[in-house]
This record gives structure tokens, sequence and C-alpha cells, in this order.
């Protein structure tokens, strides 16, 4: 049996199904070719899609930026590496069919992701995604980049999908 050191080796070859441990995930989809099909109307769509897929579909969301052209999210997982690989199925299989309906696939096949196993990757990985849309020249500051969790982290407010802690590994009801 594989420990989950090792399996955590794999993730750049994709094997993310030998991560059977709850995980959080830093992931990345694309869509195809890098074009830049989400306007502002359909980020609000993408937006709604996406908390829409929780928790069904994925135990907690900590973070996100959705941009024109990709989509960073940190989401956590009990079911590991398999629950990861069908929440981004179903992802991107809903967003194409309520936003893009007749404009056949609209994401790159594959998406990548890391797994995040302390706070300090999380801090990173975070700044990260906030810091996406002012490098794209898209806002000035993190916060002025609404389809993004990053006003979330800089106040104390409580958000129906957003999570700042990992409660979610030991909570049995998420």
């Amino acid at each position: 049996m594989r420990s989950r050191l090792t399996a955590i080796q794999y993730m750049g070859k994709r094997k993310r199904t030998l991560i059977t441990a709850p995980s959080l995930f830093f992931a990345t989809t694309t869509v195809r070719d890098w074009r830049p099909v989400f306007t502002r109307e359909r980020l609000d769509a993408l937006e709604r899609q996406l908390f829409a897929l929780f928790p069904a579909h994925a135990d907690t969301l900590m973070g996100y930026v959705l941009m024109p052209s990709h989509v960073h999210l940190l989401v956590g997982c009990r079911g590991g590496g398999v629950q990861l690989s069908k929440f981004m199925g179903s992802f991107k299989s809903l967003t194409t069919r309520q936003i893009f309906p007749n404009a056949g696939p609209t994401w790159m096949h594959r998406f990548d992701d890391v797994v995040i196993t302390s706070e300090k990757p999380l801090s990173i990985k975070l700044n990260y995604i906030h810091e996406n849309p002012v490098r794209a020249g898209l806002v000035q500051d993190v916060i002025d980049w609404k389809w993004s969790s990053a006003r979330f982290w800089s106040t104390d407010e409580v958000h129906s999908v957003l999570a700042k802690d990992w409660d979610w590994l030991s909570s049995e009801d998420a």
C-alpha cells in the first residue's frame, strides 16, 4: 500500500486517484486555447455554478479566482483525489452546458492540482490566487476583483460556501 507522501509525489503525473485521504487541493483548469471567453456576465454565471456544487460534490471551498480564461480553486475533498476528479468534471460539464450550451467543449480536457498540507502553502496559494487579477492588469487591488475569495479573506464575514479553517476535515456533516 502506498503512503500518502508517495501518492503526493505522483501528482505531477496526474495520478491523483492514489490519494484516498481527505485533502485540500489547489486546482487549476483552463479554457481551450486560453481564450478569454468569460465576460463579466459569464463570470457571474460561472461563480453561481461553482457555488452550486458545494457541498454535494466537494466538502469545502477555501479560495478561488475566476479569470477570463482560467480558474484557480482551493477545494477540500474528504474523498481525496477521486472526489476532486469528479468535482472538476462536474464543474466543467455544468458550466459548459449552462453558459455555452451550443458551443461545444469549453475547457481543456485536463486540469492541474497540488495537495496543500499546511497553513504555509495554503497562504502561498491564496496569495497567488488573489494576486492573479492584479498581475493580469484587470484591477489595481485584489479586493476589487469581484470573482475571487480575496474580499472574504480580508473580512470576518461568513460565507455559505467559503471556509477559512480546516474544520471540514473533521466534520462529519459537511
